[in-house]
């Protein structure tokens, strides 16, 4: 079996696109996403990599975007808010909604500001960081590559608590074996979901 050079390293300018790309095709399968986005496969593919084009721009603007790199290539991208740059000023909403509009129909877009304004609301009001999106490249999935972006992100807390949500009772299972812990499960858009701490 073929070994290969693994590296974290900051996410360049130059690898957003391929960054957005990733992120659509690993995520295309939340159930929140097939929720909002549409039941077809490609055009939710499609509109979820409009959605992470504008999406993690802003991400690297307001805290850090991590790439994980297999022999030169993306294969894994973790996304984290700095502590108190959770929530998006007006202009940041000004910034992000192009993407908001291109991503969806009208009625997706209703549903898409309802998940995140329900998301925003339940936010913990301690200081912390917002991991996501974390997604891997379908074919390195279950290979290493997700434990090994979030461990970097528990280590590089600096003793700050880790927050995140998530919609998949997989990933759920998988946040808790590194030892986050369940804060909330709300049910959005008759979805259920996960809030989930780490200190």
């Amino acid at each position: 079996m073929r070994q290969y050079t693994i590296e974290l390293q900051p996410l360049s300018a130059q690898d957003l696109s391929a960054a957005a790309r990733l992120c659509a095709l690993a995520m295309c399968d939340n159930p929140l996403h097939i929720k909002v986005f549409g039941p077809g496969a490609v055009k939710r593919q499609r509109r979820l990599t409009r959605l992470f084009t504008g999406l993690l721009p802003y991400i690297a603007r307001k805290g850090e975007l991590m790439g994980a790199y297999a022999d030169g290539q993306l294969v894994g991208v973790l996304g984290r808010l700095r502590p108190g740059l959770c929530q998006p000023s007006w202009r940041d909403v000004l910034t992000l909604t192009p993407a908001l509009l291109s991503s969806n129909s009208p009625l997706g877009l209703i549903k898409t500001l309802r998940w995140l304004a329900s998301w925003a609301r339940l936010d913990p009001a301690e200081p912390h960081w917002h991991l996501g999106p974390l997604a891997v490249a379908p074919h390195w999935q279950r290979q290493g590559m997700g434990r090994l972006l979030m461990k970097h992100a528990i280590k590089d807390a600096a003793g700050v608590g880790l927050y995140l949500e998530t919609d998949k009772l997989s990933n759920m299972h998988f946040y808790q074996r590194l030892g986050f812990k369940i804060t909330a499960t709300p049910t959005l858009l008759a979805t259920p979901t996960w809030l989930m701490q780490f200190r």
